[in-house]
């Protein structure tokens, strides 16, 4: 049994999973020079993210063309 879930960021269903699952800790969102990164996206310490391959290519790679 497969595990279904859609992306936070494009909403598209994460197949045949999700890439990235996710709770962002504080002591890592405010330590990590990522931590800017990601609030720039819109999150915030802990949340929690669910995103396909593209989107967490995305998010994971700020200098990416995608």
């Amino acid at each position: 049994m497969g595990y279904g879930a859609n992306c936070d960021d494009c909403g598209r269903e994460c197949h045949p999973f999700p890439a990235l699952l996710a709770q962002f800790q504080e002591d890592f969102f405010r330590t990590h020079p990522i931590g800017g990164h990601l609030s720039n996206f819109g999150y915030d310490e802990g949340d929690t993210v669910t995103l396909c391959g593209d989107c967490t290519y995305e998010l994971l790679n700020p200098d990416s063309d995608a």
